[in-house]
C-alpha cells in the first residue's frame, strides 16, 4: 500500500475506533480504547483446562499465579518467517473486542506494528451475519467504508499481502458454516462467493497466503474452527493484570487515596475480586463505590459484599439519575423484558427501534456497535444477565404471579440441561431473593417479589437429576454459588441441601471463593455423609490467606501459630466442626502441599465422625504419610479404612504404618496398591505391626507392591497369628508358585482366619494349585479365592476341583478368569457345582470354554443340589449353538440370578432360545449381560415379550448391540407394560433417531425408577 493510500486508510481507523464504546456517564468512557486497557493478562497455552476459559467467575487466582502480563507486540514476533494465525480464547465480555479495536488504533496511530504491518483490517461476525448473498473480501473488508479511495488501497493491499493482518472477531457469533471442501476453496480475493467459502479461503491460506490472522473465539466454538486452521498459535485472554486493575481504577476516581481505597476494599471481597478482571464491570464497580463513598463520607461499609447488589446498586443509580415514578418503572420493565427475552434466543445485537425511547438510559444500557449501522448491544453480558434475573424474579414485569412461576420453572430446566450461558442469571435469581436487596429494590421501584419463587427454587434444587458425564462439570459448585447468595436464609438454604447424602466433584478447579462457598453448603448439608474430591486443585492466594474465615469452636493447633495455612485448611476446619457428620471423604488425584498433611492430621484427631479417607493417586509420598500417622495414632481417631494407593510410597514409610498398625483401635482396612516400590523391605516393616496383639487390621491391599515370593515368608506368621485379618489382596505381584506355596503354610494353620485371597495375575502355573487344594480342603474360613489371569490350564483346574469338592471346604466364589483353561475342565467344574453347595460365584470369563464346554457346564447347573448365583461367561467363545443349554438352565434353575453371556457370537437365534427360558415361569434371572452379541431388530421381539411378563429381570445389558431404531421401540413396548419390572437398561444412543431418543425420554418420565444407561 502507497504512504498516501496508507495514510488515508489509518486516518479512517482512528476516525472509527476513538468513539467512546461504553456509553457517556462515566469519566473512562470518554478515553479512546488506546488509552484504557494497557496492560492485561495472555495466557500463551492453550492445554490449560477449559473450566477457566468457560467460568469467568473463579479464575482470578489463576490469573496472578499462573500467567504473568504481557504485551499485545508478543502476539507477533517480528523475526518470525511464515504468517502466523493467533487465536485469542477469552469468555464473553473479557475485553476481546475491545483489545482487537486498540490493535486497529494503535496501529492508525503508530503506537503498535508500524514495521510489522503496512495494513490491518477488521472484520466483525456480527457485521458478516447480516450479508445476505455473496461477496468478495475487497467488498467484505470495506463495506461500511464511504471513501471510494480506500477500495483503491485494497488493490495495493493484494499486491502487497505480506505485510498484511486480518482481524476476525467474534468467530463464535458467526451463523454460516465454514467448513467446506477443500477442492471449492478460491486464492482470488475479487471473485464472489458466500462469506463462510471466503472465510474458510482465508483460513487455510488459499486466499492471500502471506497475510496473517487473529481470530477472536469463546471457548465453546474452538473445536469447529480448528479443523479450518493451520499452525494455529493458542493465546488467551484473560482479563485486566493487577497493574492494570490499579491503572484503571487511579483513571476513575483521579485521587490517588480513593482509588487505593476501594481496591484494598475488592482485595478483601472475593465476590467483587472474581469479576474485577473485566474492564466494564470495573467500571459498574467503580460507579457503585464512588455512589456509596459519596454517601457515607468516605467509609465503604454500607457497599454489599454480594455481586447481585453491586448491580442493583447500580441499575438504581442510573434509573434514579434520569426518571422517576411510573416512567421510570416502565422504562425498567421493558429493559428487562428485552434481556431475558434476548438470552432465551442467545441474541446479543439489537436493532435502534427495539430499544426503549428513554435515550439517556439506554446510552448508560447500551452500546453502538461500531461496525454495524444502527446495531446497539448491552454494555457488557452481566448486565443483560442481571436485567433477565430482575423479569424472573419480580410480578411486576407485567405478568401475574402464576405467569412468573412458570417462566422461572423454564428457565430453571434449561439450566439444569447444560446451558452453561445461564448460570450467572441463576446466581443473580438467588441473589435477587436476599432479604436486604428486596426491600431495597422495594424501595427504590415499589416492586414486589414473586411469593411463589422459593418454593420453586427449593423444588429445583432438590428434584433435579439432570447428570451431565463431562469433566470439569461445575454445574453443581455453581448451585452452590447461587445458594450462598442468600445464606443469611438459613432454613432455606438448609431445606435445598437436605436431600444431599453424598457429594462428587470432579477435576474442578477451586478459587478461594470456592473453597468458602464450598464449606458453607457443606456444614448446611445435615445429612451429608460422603464427600468425593476427585483430581482436583486447590488454589491460595498467599497474601489473602490471613483473612479466611475461621470456624467457631476450633482449638488451636500448635502448626497454625507458626506457618501458613494450607489450600485445604478452609475444609479441614469444616471436617472438625463438631457437627460434621461426613464420615467418608475421597479425594483422589488431588495434588496436595505438604502443609495439606498436616491439617489433614489434625482433621484425623479431631474429627467426631470421619471413618474413612481415601488419599489414593495424590502427592502424598513417605513424608505425607510420616505426617498423616501423627493424627492415625492419636486416641481420638475415628478411622476405620484408609487408601493410599498409587502415592509413590516406598519401604521407608512402612515403619510409620507399622506402628499406627499397632497402636490404632479402629483402623480395619489398609489400602496400599500400586506402590511398587514398597517391596520386600515394606512389606517386613509392615508385618512387625500385622503380628502385634493390639492390631485390628481386618483387610490389607498390597496390589502391584513389588512382592516376589521371599515376601509371602514374611506373610506366613502374619496369616497364622492374625485373630482380625480377613482380607489378603496380593494381585500383580511376581509370587511364583514358590511363593504361593509358602502362603499356604500360613494359610492351613489351624488359627488362619483369612476369608479372602486374591492372587490375580500373579505369574502362577498348574504347579501351586495342589498346595491350593490342601488349603481349600481344610480351611475353615477361606471364601473367596481369586486366581485370575494365571496360566494354570485344564490341570490346575482339576486339582482344584479336588479340593473344591472336600466336605470341609467353604468356598463360595471363586475366580478363573483367562487362565488358560478349555471345555476339558468344565466337566470337572461341573461335578463340583453339584456338590459343593456353598459356591455362590463362578468367574470363567475370557477362556476358549466353547459351546461343548458350557453343554458340560450346563449338566451340572441343572442340578438340583447346584447352588450357582453368578455365573460369567464373558467372551468365552460360545455361539447360538449352546443357548439351548442355557436356557434349559434358566427354567430350571432355583438359584442363578446373574449370567454374563457378553462377548459372545449368540446372535438373534441364540438370544430367542434364550427368551425360552427367561420366560419360563421358575426363571429366577434379575440380571444379564448381552453385550457385544450381535443381537439385532429381529432379536428385540422375544425379549420385548421378556420384559413385560418375567416379574424377575430387573437389570439387562445391550451395549454394542445394532438394535437400530425399530429394535430399540420394540424395548420400550415391552418396558411400557404394567408388569415389566426391569430396573436398569443399558444400550447405545448414538446411532438413534432423535424420535427413538424422545421415546426413551418418555418412558424413563412414565417410569422414575427406570435407568437408562447410555
Amino acid at each position: 500500500m502507497s504512504p498516501d493510500y496508507r495514510e488515508k486508510y489509518k486516518e479512517y481507523v482512528r476516525k472509527k475506533y476513538c468513539l467512546p464504546e461504553d456509553g457517556n456517564h462515566s469519566y473512562v468512557a470518554q478515553v479512546p480504547p488506546n488509552e484504557k486497557y494497557t496492560e492485561v493478562i495472555i495466557g500463551s497455552k492453550k492445554e490449560r483446562g477449559n473450566e477457566i476459559l468457560n467460568r469467568p467467575w473463579r479464575h482470578t487466582q489463576l490469573l496472578s499465579e499462573q500467567w504473568p502480563a504481557t504485551t499485545i507486540d508478543a502476539l507477533f514476533e517480528s523475526d518470525y518467517d511464515e504468517p502466523q494465525t493467533v487465536v485469542l480464547l477469552g469468555v464473553a465480555g473479557v475485553g476481546k473486542t475491545t483489545m482487537t479495536r486498540k490493535i486497529m488504533l494503535d496501529w492508525a496511530t503508530g503506537r503498535q506494528f508500524p514495521e510489522r504491518f503496512d495494513s490491518i483490517f477488521y472484520l466483525s461476525c456480527q457485521q458478516m451475519n447480516l450479508i445476505v448473498g455473496e461477496t468478495n473480501l475487497a467488498d467484505l473488508v470495506l463495506q461500511n467504508d464511504p471513501e471510494p479511495r480506500l477500495k483503491e488501497a485494497m488493490n495495493e493491499l493484494i499486491m502487497n499481502p505480506g505485510k498484511c493482518l486480518f482481524i476476525i472477531d467474534g468467530f463464535e457469533e458467526l451463523s454460516c458454516s465454514i467448513e467446506q471442501q477443500e477442492d471449492n476453496l478460491s486464492p482470488d480475493p475479487w471473485e464472489r462467493m458466500s462469506v463462510g467459502l471466503l472465510l474458510s479461503s482465508l483460513f487455510h491460506k488459499t486466499l492471500l497466503p502471506e497475510s496473517c490472522l487473529i481470530i477472536t473465539t469463546r471457548p465453546n466454538a474452538l473445536e469447529s474452527l480448528e479443523n479450518c486452521l493451520q499452525s494455529p498459535c493458542y493465546v488467551r485472554h484473560l482479563g485486566l493484570s493487577e497493574g492494570g486493575k490499579k491503572e484503571y481504577f487511579h483513571r476513575f476516581f483521579g485521587e490517588e487515596e480513593l482509588a487505593v481505597q476501594v481496591l484494598s476494599y475488592i482485595k478483601r471481597n472475593e465476590a467483587l475480586l472474581a469479576i474485577s478482571f473485566v474492564p466494564t464491570v470495573c467500571r459498574i464497580i467503580c460507579t457503585v463505590m464512588k455512589q456509596q463513598l459519596d454517601k457515607a463520607k468516605k467509609d465503604l461499609s454500607p457497599v454489599s459484599e454480594r455481586l447481585t447488589a453491586v448491580y442493583a446498586l447500580y441499575l438504581s443509580h442510573l434509573a434514579g439519575s434520569l426518571c422517576s415514578g411510573s416512567e421510570q418503572l416502565d422504562l425498567i420493565r421493558r429493559v428487562c423484558s428485552l434481556a431475558a427475552d434476548a438470552i432465551w434466543k442467545k441474541k446479543t445485537l439489537f436493532k435502534e427501534e427495539e430499544l426503549p425511547n428513554q435515550l439517556a438510559l439506554c446510552s448508560t444500557l447500551f452500546q453502538k456497535n461500531p461496525d454495524c449501522e444502527g446495531i446497539y448491544n448491552f454494555i457488557h453480558p452481566t448486565v443483560q444477565e442481571f436485567l433477565a434475573a430482575l423479569f424472573y424474579v419480580f410480578e411486576d414485569m407485567s405478568r401475574n404471579s402464576e405467569t412468573a412461576k412458570e417462566d422461572i420453572k423454564i428457565f430453571l430446566d434449561a439450566c439444569s440441561k447444560g446451558q452453561g450461558d445461564l448460570t450467572l442469571t441463576v446466581q443473580f435469581v438467588f441473589g435477587l431473593l436476599n432479604k436486604e436487596i428486596m426491600e431495597y429494590l422495594k424501595e427504590q421501584f415499589e416492586w414486589n417479589i414473586s411469593s411463589r419463587i422459593k418454593a420453586v427454587l427449593l423444588e429445583w434444587f432438590q428434584v433435579d437429576t439432570w447428570i451431565r458425564f463431562i469433566c470439569p462439570n461445575y454445574g453443581q459448585l455453581e448451585r452452590f454459588h447461587s445458594l450462598y447468595e442468600i445464606r443469611e436464609d438459613k432454613e432455606f438454604v438448609k431445606c435445598a441441601l437436605n436431600h444431599l447424602m453424598n457429594l462428587t466433584l470432579e477435576r474442578l478447579t477451586f478459587t478461594q471463593m470456592d473453597k468458602v462457598v464450598l464449606c458453607f453448603c457443606i456444614k448446611n448439608c445435615l445429612n451429608l455423609e460422603t464427600l468425593s474430591l476427585y483430581r482436583c486443585s486447590f488454589l491460595m492466594d498467599k497474601s489473602e490467606a490471613a483473612a479466611l474465615p475461621a470456624l467457631p469452636n476450633q482449638p488451636c493447633q500448635q502448626h497454625q501459630k507458626t506457618e501458613e495455612q494450607s489450600p485445604i485448611h478452609l475444609l479441614c476446619q469444616t471436617l472438625m466442626d463438631p457437627n460434621c457428620k461426613i464420615k467418608k471423604v475421597e479425594l483422589d488425584g488431588c495434588q496436595f502441599t505438604e502443609r495439606c498433611w498436616v491439617d489433614l492430621s489434625v482433621v484425623l484427631s479431631t474429627s467426631p465422625a470421619l471413618v474413612e479417607l481415601d488419599l489414593q493417586m495424590t502427592n502424598l509420598k513417605d513424608s505425607g504419610v510420616r505426617l498423616l500417622c501423627e493424627g492415625l495414632i492419636h486416641p481420638n481417631c475415628k478411622l476405620e479404612k484408609l487408601g493410599l494407593g498409587g502415592c509413590d510410597l516406598t519401604h521407608a514409610c512402612c515403619g510409620d504404618l507399622s506402628t499406627v498398625l499397632s497402636h490404632s483401635q479402629t483402623l480395619m482396612e489398609l489400602q496400599l496398591a500400586w506402590n511398587s516400590s514398597l517391596g520386600v523391605q515394606g512389606v517386613q516393616l509392615l508385618c512387625q505391626g500385622l503380628k502385634h496383639p493390639a492390631c485390628k487390621l481386618q483387610s490389607l491391599d498390597l496390589d502391584e507392591c513389588g512382592l516376589i515370593a521371599a515376601s509371602c515368608q514374611d506373610l506366613i506368621p502374619v496369616l497364622s497369628t492374625s485373630k482380625t485379618l480377613r482380607k489378603l489382596n496380593l494381585e500383580r505381584n511376581k509370587l511364583g508358585d514358590a511363593g504361593v506355596k509358602l502362603l499356604c503354610e500360613g494359610l492351613k494353620h489351624p488359627q488362619c482366619q483369612l476369608q479372602t485371597l486374591l492372587l490375580t495375575n500373579c505369574e502362577l502355573g498348574p504347579a501351586c494349585c495342589g498346595d491350593l487344594c490342601s488349603v481349600l480342603s481344610t480351611s475353615q474360613t477361606l471364601t473367596e479365592l481369586d486366581l485370575e489371569y494365571n496360566q494354570l490350564e485344564d490341570f490346575g483346574v482339576r486339582l482344584l476341583c479336588e479340593g473344591l469338592k472336600q466336605p470341609n471346604c467353604k468356598l463360595e466364589k471363586l475366580g478363573l478368569a483367562h487362565c488358560g483353561i478349555t471345555a476339558a475342565s468344565c466337566g470337572d467344574l461341573a461335578s463340583v457345582v453339584t456338590v459343593k453347595q456353598t459356591l455362590k460365584e463362578l468367574v470363567i470369563e475370557f477362556n476358549q470354554l466353547g459351546d461343548s464346554g458350557v453343554k458340560l457346564l450346563c449338566e451340572g447347573l441343572k442340578h438340583p443340589l447346584c447352588k450357582l448365583e453368578t455365573l460369567n461367561l464373558f467372551n468365552c467363545e460360545l455361539t447360538a449353538v449352546c443357548t439351548e443349554d442355557l436356557a434349559s438352565v434358566l427354567s430350571s434353575s432355583q438359584t442363578l440370578t446373574e449370567l454374563l453371556l457378553g462377548s459372545n457370537a449368540l446372535g438373534d437365534s441364540g438370544m430367542k432360545q434364550l427368551c425360552e427360558g427367561l420366560k419360563h415361569p421358575h426363571c429366577k434371572m434379575q440380571k444379564l449381560c448381552l453385550c457385544t452379541t450381535g443381537i439385532t431388530a429381529a432379536g428385540c421381539v422375544e425379549l420385548s415379550s421378556v420384559l413385560s411378563t418375567s416379574q424377575v429381570l430387573k437389570d439387562i445389558d445391550l451395549w454394542e448391540n445394532p438394535l437400530e431404531d425399530s429394535g430399540v421401540r420394540l424395548l420400550c413396548e415391552g418396558m411400557k407394560h404394567p408388569d415389566c419390572k426391569l430396573e436398569v437398561l443399558s444400550l447405545d444412543t448414538e446411532e438413534l433417531s432423535e424420535d427413538t431418543v424422545r421415546e426413551l425420554s418418555y418412558l424413563k418420565r412414565m417410569k422414575p425408577e427406570l435407568v437408562i444407561d447410555t
